[in-house]
């Protein structure tokens, strides 16, 4: 099977991966992002996928648009098939009708369309967490279902629950392409959507009213934006290694509940979370406790 890939993030180069090394596809290309500026200095970085696997040979393309003349060129190429993870933009029709078009979306459709659905699905703390292969169509991830695949949610962070759906997406992708054209594909009920957005800095912030929602937030936004609350002199507060302690207990939002060696306990509003490490806006990250015997906060005071 001849075969193209399109994806850019490292969850698509943890899926990319096992499929390469399979050696049962003649991968033709990688099609991932252009390299983008990076850092102050603002030097070019390229995608991950193309970090990863530059080295092995594979053909990397990387166009700024999906126009005409790269559509004759992947056209050329005469894939069987493209499959597509988080690749970052939309395919046109014209590039859909080059081969079927399998997506691996991290989410179990139609639950969560969109551009962030492993932390959508960590903010709404599903039984289970899963991912989806759809053959695509031009409508934002609502291609037919030909196979899901599912883990159970232990409160995973972003971090451990990437990791664990890329390996079962792998193993979903090398299924549905080894079995393509013996599986039924089964229509998405619509009316059962949900869609999330790209995550915006903005998104981290959080109030410290539900202790729960305050730790979920922590588990989906702990790699970026991280959570943070403003204080009243104006200047934020990221909150670092959040554990819930309870969610029940009525509390003034912000109070210091103790002062431990390594970490504090903070009241919210309803419910309590232990915080390790804090950092306020523009200076470097503190022990949590340090941080307090510098704003000279005891037990009591309220955390700003």
């Amino acid at each position: 099977m001849k075969l193209i890939l399109a994806g850019t993030p490292a969850f698509a180069s943890a899926i990319f991966t096992p499929i390469i090394k399979s050696k049962i596809f003649d991968i033709l290309a990688l099609i991932c992002q252009p390299d983008k500026p990076f850092g102050r200095k603002k030097e070019p970085k390229a995608p991950h996928t193309k970090e990863n696997f530059a080295s092995m040979g594979i053909d990397i393309l990387q166009p700024n648009k999906i126009d005409e003349i790269f559509i004759a060129h992947i056209q050329a190429l005469q894939p069987d098939v493209i499959l597509v993870v988080a690749y970052g933009k939309i395919l046109p029709k014209a590039f859909l009708e080059i081969a079927p078009c399998i997506n691996i979306h991290a989410s179990i459709l139609p639950l969560w369309r969109g551009a962030s659905p492993i932390q959508q699905m960590i903010l709404t703390q599903p039984l289970y967490f899963g991912v989806s292969a759809i053959k695509m169509n031009e409508e934002l991830d609502k291609g037919a279902i030909l196979g899901l695949h599912y883990v159970p949610n232990t409160q995973q962070n972003i971090t451990q629950l990437s990791a664990q759906l890329s390996c079962v997406g792998a193993k979903l992708a090398l299924y549905v392409l080894t079995h393509f054209k013996e599986i039924e594909p089964l229509n998405q009920i619509n009316a059962d959507a949900s869609y999330c957005t790209k995550i915006k800095k903005s998104d981290g912030y959080v109030q410290l009213d539900a202790a729960l929602n305050v730790y979920c937030a922590y588990l989906a936004y702990c790699e970026w934006p991280h959570i943070f609350i403003k204080s009243i002199k104006g200047y934020t507060l990221k909150l670092f290694d959040v554990a819930l302690i309870e969610s029940s207990d009525l509390h003034k939002m912000g109070e210091i509940l103790s002062i431990e060696t390594q970490s504090i306990v903070v009241g919210c509003k309803q419910g309590s979370v232990r915080i390790g490490t804090l950092q306020q806006e523009g200076k470097e990250k503190l022990n949590a406790a340090l941080y307090l015997r510098g704003k000279r906060l005891n037990v009591g005071d309220i955390l700003c």
